[in-house]
């Protein structure tokens, strides 16, 4: 699952970033999550009196609000022991990619996870090229172009479309080849799609292509996509 970073300090032109980017992947048919750091201690989505806030003071470790169009799930948990894989778990069966704001130090030497820089000072710039790895764009309202480094600066007010580009050029191979994996081998369990990481999925397609192949008047070429589906016998 391709993920972006949009890392920087306070008022840098973070969520600005985002919003182009989401947009912009949006409109080239791409499905976006996005998830938000809040460094605030005492935050809750939930609003306090509301139904859902007294089902979870009373108690209640996980909270569904569903509405016409709205599905909320509000979970009670320490997140400060949260790795990158529990928190974009919630997410990565509904999107092509997941963009990140903030969690600076979470993802700061992921070399997985290229990173958006929004920046208002040349300090900034500086001190963030040394902090961050990789970085494939800084944006932000700077009023000059870094030099020197390597890495384009882009006002993404003005032009949002080049941070969707550089975006799309990075994510794109990556898709790509997830979308192949997925055809190449897919097990659903009772509707349910079961996660198979790529070494699972070449050893059992290639099982399931040897027995296969043994059957009377069946002919394997060895391209074949393997589709398995399990339901459990009704009740």
């Amino acid at each position: 699952m391709p993920i972006i970073a949009v890392v920087g300090s306070r008022k840098s032109g973070k969520t600005t970033a985002v919003e182009a980017l989401v947009k912009g992947l949006t409109r080239k048919g791409y499905k976006v999550a996005t998830v938000k750091h809040i460094l605030e201690p005492d935050f809750t989505i939930d609003t306090k009196g509301k139904d859902t806030w007294k089902h979870a003071k009373a108690g209640a470790l996980v909270t569904l609000s569903v509405a016409l169009n709205e599905l909320a799930i509000i979970k009670k948990a320490d997140t400060t022991k949260y790795g990158l894989n529990e928190i974009v778990k919630y997410c990565e069966d509904e999107a092509d990619i997941i963009i990140l704001e903030g969690f600076r130090d979470l993802v700061a030497q992921n070399p997985l996870i290229p990173k958006v820089v929004a920046v208002k000072t040349m300090e900034e710039v500086q001190e963030t090229s040394k902090y961050f790895k990789p970085i494939i764009a800084f944006v932000g309202a700077f009023p000059a172009k870094p030099k020197g480094l390597g890495i384009p600066y882009i006002d993404s007010l003005q032009k949002p479309e080049k941070l969707v580009e550089i975006v799309e050029n990075k994510i794109k191979p990556m898709i790509m080849k997830e979308k192949k994996l997925e055809a190449a081998i897919k097990i659903t369990v009772d509707g349910k799609r079961l996660p198979l990481n790529l070494f699972v999925q070449k050893i059992m397609r290639t099982v399931v292509l040897s027995m296969v192949s043994t059957l009377k008047d069946v002919s394997i070429e060895g391209d074949e996509n393997v589709f398995i589906t399990i339901s459990s016998p009704s009740k």
